[in-house]
């Protein structure tokens, strides 16, 4: 088979595809089947010049959200989760593929199917905890399904038993593992918060925002609380969750943002625009600290939460406008107070970062101790503009900040990025982001040597 003039510019324009989605088209950008024309190569279902990274692609899915998007390590590769919604042409689910080191994706696996949500709302939210290669949790938050007389939001968590990989066809088993829904005090249309799971050794804990209204004062007022939820491995409720004192004066929802879970303690981080963390100690009373505007926290310790400050949104200021200057490193560090708090908290800058976007929120992998003491973290941000044609990945030190530009990851779309997730894996870095456009968006993916 002769080679088609202009073959190889003809790929990469139907890479970018309508309306900025990757769509292939015909040859010689698609080769479902394996041939190519003579010159090219099958990579990742796509006819391009040997060598060339072609992203690849999960999945093409409705209505998604970033903050949908969930990359979990395994032993070897990873696995993806997202979800479908009851308004959506598949219906309500959790779903999920595993991702191998070569970049073969498995057959989609139903995590959780069962799940009955309100088509008017824009929930469920969801987190996903793996216990294991096979065994995770779920946990799912919604608004009241139509017809119930509660206002209170709805909250459950599954057990998931994954086949083993290569029998993803097989599909996993999953089941409740409470016995009913838990039953959350929402204030408001539509306040419900997103749930978060966290490991905690010998147990599992569930963070969730409740909102109520106050009235012990000389006027109502709204109120947030964080309630922890204390769970066994398997999901079982051991007992009542544990409240505390969040948000005074909640207008809107709050979600769980992440968690850290460090010696004998553990940060709770909320929100994602007026972002604050709780310090919940095992042995003591909690402290809150609120964060600089848009912060993304990415790591902790027992007395100590690092956070990325974004660079300063431009234009009007909306969650896809362009960004500019440096994003900084900070750290809190939290010491025992003198007097009434439990806590006092110091707030610094470590040291300047590239221009990272809080929208979508970067990716960040914490590498621990290497022979030279701590390794360099890894950063992964579209940079300025949420259309980037390209993922940078940085080195970061951990202690100081400063950065240092490890690889670039070509996008191949000018779609806009809904989110970025990273792991980093038996010295493969993984790196996970969506592509989103008007009729259905693309989970992505690139696996390349960790840096």
């Amino acid at each position: 088979m002769s080679r088609p003039a202009g073959a190889a510019t003809i790929a990469l324009a139907l890479l970018a595809g309508a309306c900025g989605a990757p769509e292939y088209g015909e040859l010689p950008a698609r080769c479902a089947d394996g041939r190519c024309p003579e010159g090219f190569a099958c990579i990742h279902g796509v006819c391009a010049a040997p060598g060339t990274a072609v992203p690849i692609t999960v999945a093409r899915v409705h209505y998604l959200r970033g903050l949908d998007l969930k990359l979990i390590p395994q032993s070897s590769g990873v696995l993806v989760t997202w979800q479908t919604y009851a308004y959506s042409p598949g219906g309500e689910a959790f779903v999920g593929a595993r991702v191998t080191p070569d970049g073969a994706v498995s057959p989609t696996m139903g995590l959780v199917t069962s799940f009955v949500a309100n088509e008017g709302t824009v929930e469920p939210y969801y987190d996903v905890l793996a216990l294991s290669d096979q065994d995770l949790l779920l946990s799912v938050s919604a608004s009241p399904l139509p017809g119930d007389a509660s206002p209170s939001a709805r909250l459950l968590t599954y057990r998931v038993r994954l086949p083993p990989k290569g029998q993803e066809a097989a599909g996993p088993r999953f089941e409740a593992a409470w016995s009913g829904e838990a039953r959350l005090e929402t204030v408001g249309y539509g306040a419900v918060s997103r749930p978060k799971l966290l490991a905690r050794g010998d147990r599992v804990e569930l963070g969730y925002v409740r909102s109520r209204t106050d009235t012990s004062g000389a006027a109502p007022k709204i109120v947030g609380e964080l309630a922890v939820f204390p769970l066994d491995l398997d999901g079982a409720r051991r007992g009542e969750p544990a409240i505390y004192p969040a948000r005074d004066g909640l207008t809107v929802a709050v979600g769980v943002l992440s968690a850290f879970a460090r010696g004998g303690a553990a940060w709770w981080v909320l929100d994602d625009v007026r972002p604050s963390a709780l310090l919940l100690p095992d042995a003591g009373d909690a402290g809150v600290v609120p964060l600089e505007r848009l912060a993304v926290a990415i790591d902790a310790g027992p007395s100590s939460l690092f956070y990325v400050d974004p660079s300063a949104r431009t234009g009007d200021k909306l969650p896809t406008d362009p960004v500019s200057g440096d994003a900084w490193l900070r750290r809190v560090d939290a010491s025992p107070a003198q007097g009434g708090a439990a806590w006092s908290f110091d707030d610094a800058a470590l040291g300047g970062l590239p221009t990272v976007r809080d929208a979508p929120r970067p990716a960040w992998i914490a590498r621990g101790q290497g022979n030279d003491g701590d390794r360099p973290a890894l950063l992964v941000t579209p940079g300025a503009d949420v259309d980037a044609p390209a993922l940078s990945v940085y080195t970061v030190d951990p202690a100081g900040g400063g950065a240092a530009l490890a690889t670039r990851i070509e996008r191949l779309s000018s779609a806009p990025v809904g989110a970025i997730e990273a792991a980093v894996v038996g010295g493969k870095l993984y790196v996970a982001w969506l592509d989103v456009a008007e009729d259905a968006s693309m989970i992505r993916m690139a696996v390349v040597p960790e840096p």
